[in-house]
């Protein structure tokens, strides 16, 4: 348990590794939901155009899921506490041969892969 559980034991993880998406448009997307109801978050999420939106939506399913199923928490008390999107390895795509220079790769493309955290918390209080 980390230290933040142990003071709030009210709190639920969920991960995702390895999503085929670039980390800086992920962030994009995981401050435009940041303190929002996940409810509302997943809504929002579905309605976007983006390639991540959907994998972010998956994550925040299953942090709900283990809210309710492993913490017995109701979901309309839930709020996002904090989404982190870290940046996980990068895969070569494939070869371009023609010159760019050291500084751009060699002329290798890459794709690149994110971790993806997000932490819900019980809210007790009532916000309007």
């Amino acid at each position: 348990m980390t230290k933040s559980q142990i003071t709030n034991p009210k709190i639920a993880v969920a991960r995702a590794s390895f999503v085929r998406s670039n980390p800086r448009k992920m962030r994009w997307l995981a401050g435009s939901i940041d303190n929002l109801k996940p409810l509302t978050a997943i809504q929002a999420l579905k309605q976007m155009p983006q390639k991540g939106a959907l994998a972010l939506a998956r994550v925040l399913e299953q942090a709900m899921g283990n809210a309710k199923n492993n913490l017995a928490l109701s979901p309309d008390k839930l709020m996002v506490q904090s989404i982190q999107v870290l940046e996980g390895p990068r895969v070569a795509k494939k070869s371009d041969t023609h010159a760019r220079g050291a500084r751009f790769g060699r002329g290798m493309r890459v794709k690149r892969l994110s971790h993806i955290k997000v932490i819900l918390e019980e809210k007790n209080g009532t916000k309007s």
